[in-house]
């Protein structure tokens, strides 16, 4: 990734993972949770480019990527 790539995706990331910051806490653990159940169904399919995507989504939204079961 060049070095204008990845201050884009820096900044996106700071910008979604302050909003996500500013929701109630019932909103961001329902998110989490969908986000958490999404990215293990994810895993679970052959196609890796649901793995890329929803960690990726996670990945912006500062939430933790669940270990593989």
């Amino acid at each position: 990734m060049n070095v204008f790539w990845g201050m884009v995706f820096n900044w996106v990331i700071k910008i979604f993972g302050g909003l996500v910051s500013q929701v109630t806490p019932a909103i961001s653990a329902e998110l989490n949770a969908f986000l958490t159940n999404l990215y293990k169904k994810a895993l679970a399919t052959e196609n890796p480019m649901d793995d890329f995507f929803v960690g990726l989504l996670l990945d912006i939204l500062v939430i933790p990527r669940p270990p593989p079961e």
